[in-house]
């Protein structure tokens, strides 16, 4: 039941009374009129209907005029607190809709009232409103929503989006980004390389976490495209962080200060070479975190190699620390079949399913000596160096070559690619050296050494003897080689000397 309202019904009785005044005043004029009618004519009859039409006149004249003054009025309130009175619940409502309708074509969303507006009915006696005025008073304190959709991963709301088939847009992109890519047939001119692609059957792709999506109401400013929902979820932020260098900056201290490593700052920054970095230049230092992790179920079956063994047989007919291939090895294949597990891209678990050998592989067969020299093979040569090739040309002297030294001469153009110690002595080193490739050197005593370089293979190792015309390499162009050639030095207490001037053919 409604509460009395003293105020209400104070204003009501001020109102029926000042017209009930003026209706009293109006009928007493009557009244007189009527009186001096009836003296004058003398008629008694005429007196009691006259005063009888008067009250009746009177009292319907005074419920007409009550009826008439009576307004219905709406009280607005928003959220309970009143703030004007209208006299139609449309002039609210057809203003409500049009702030919503405004603000929809503004944000693209579908747009709410922030507050809860509600109206009271009165009927009251010429009551009084102000249209204008509770609509301005509602401009102050209405508020719009938009109606979006809150993506909560693990129970934590993360951020807005507009509806729930924008959420869900953007988790199968995510997904999608870890899809593996069909490659198509690329062909490489003259490589050997066996590369094969693998065979890549997804059999599953899901996010980790709980994710789940609710309707809310939230501020139009808050709500994310999908390319923003997108990277705050992959990366943890929608904002990348920058670091300008500063003098005496390294790359290790950037990084430790960041909470990163040196190669995530590398992967930030794919345009940095090593650790040159110059003061003023502006680096990423954000530290991705993804919110959703992608984890991708495959089968994957590829071909694979299997290397030859080397088989070793001794033979009597060739020196110690000779060999001789006697037949070539060939690499096997075998298909693989594994089941492997991928997060965010990286694999974190990879086993075999299955195997079958394609191809059996086939040994070398190296012959290695065994016969000992007569004389004893010596790490001191004789002094008299041999050509260290079958044939060949020479295609590059010693001297100055393209503005600076060329320490030896290049053979080319040889029968066959082996390559013979010039003299006895001692291997002292077996490796790669900057430029010459693949490498051999050769000590004779005295502080006497030969280079054999470019090589493609070794048949000697370090501290291994060796004699004069042994087979010790074989030619290649490894290195800065210009083409398959042997690039031939002798050096005397470490200074190249022309080979011309000491070698015989």
């Amino acid at each position: 039941m409604k509460k009395f309202n003293l105020f209400e019904f104070t204003t009501f009785k001020g109102k029926f009374q000042e017209g009930f005044t003026q209706f009293k005043l109006w009928g007493n004029q009557q009244l007189q009129k009527t009186k001096q009618y009836i003296w004058e004519n003398k008629r008694k009859s005429i007196i009691i209907g006259s005063i009888s039409g008067i009250v009746i006149a009177v009292a319907t004249f005074g419920l007409f005029y009550y009826q008439a003054n009576m307004e219905k009025l709406y009280h607005v309130y928003v959220d309970e607190k009143q703030i004007g009175v209208v006299n139609d619940i449309a002039v609210v409502e057809d203003w409500k809709n049009q702030q919503l309708k405004k603000a929809q074509i503004t944000y693209g969303l579908e747009m709410v009232p922030g507050n809860d507006i509600t109206y009271h009915e009165q009927k009251i006696f010429k009551g009084k409103y102000d249209n204008a005025l509770a609509l301005d008073a509602l401009q102050s304190k209405f508020v719009i929503q938009g109606k979006g959709v809150e993506v909560v991963i693990n129970g934590k709301g993360v951020g807005y989006v507009k509806d729930h088939a924008t959420a869900e847009r953007v988790l199968n992109q995510i997904k999608n980004t870890y899809l593996p890519i069909k490659n198509k047939t690329k062909v490489t001119a003259a490589s050997m390389d066996y590369n094969p692609q693998p065979s890549i059957q997804v059999q599953s792709i899901d996010l980790k976490e709980e994710i789940s999506m609710k309707e809310v109401k939230v501020s139009p400013n808050q709500v994310l495209t999908e390319n923003e929902m997108i990277t705050l979820l992959q990366k943890g932020t929608l904002e990348e962080q920058k670091y300008i260098v500063k003098s005496g900056d390294t790359i290790s201290e950037i990084a430790e200060k960041y909470g990163l490593t040196t190669k995530q700052v590398y992967d930030l920054n794919p345009k940095l070479q090593g650790e040159y970095i110059n003061i003023g230049d502006e680096l990423k230092v954000t530290n991705v975190k993804p919110l959703v992790t992608v984890q991708v179920k495959e089968i994957v079956i590829e071909e694979q190699r299997i290397p030859y063994q080397v088989v070793y047989e001794k033979d009597n007919t060739l020196y110690q620390n000779q060999t001789k291939v006697v037949k070539q090895g060939e690499e096997g294949k075998k298909k693989v079949e594994y089941a492997v597990v991928k997060e965010n891209g990286t694999t974190i678990q990879k086993s075999i399913l299955n195997e079958e050998v394609i191809k059996k592989p086939i040994n070398k067969i190296v012959k290695k000596g065994t016969k000992i020299s007569t004389s004893s093979i010596s790490s001191r040569g004789s002094g008299n160096f041999k050509w260290p090739v079958m044939g060949g040309i020479i295609t590059s002297p010693f001297g100055q070559r393209w503005g600076r030294a060329h320490t030896g001469i290049d053979i080319s153009g040889t029968n066959g690619l082996t390559v013979k110690a010039a003299d006895g002595g001692k291997v002292t080193f077996v490796g790669w050296k900057s430029g010459y490739g693949k490498t051999i050197i050769v000590s004779h005593g005295n502080n006497v050494e030969t280079w054999y370089n470019h090589l493609s293979e070794y048949y000697v190792s370090e501290g291994d003897n060796v004699v004069q015309g042994q087979k010790i390499g074989k030619m290649g162009n490894t290195g800065n080689a210009t083409g398959t050639v042997l690039h031939f030095e002798v050096r005397i207490n470490g200074v190249p000397k022309n080979p011309i001037n000491y070698i015989s053919r």
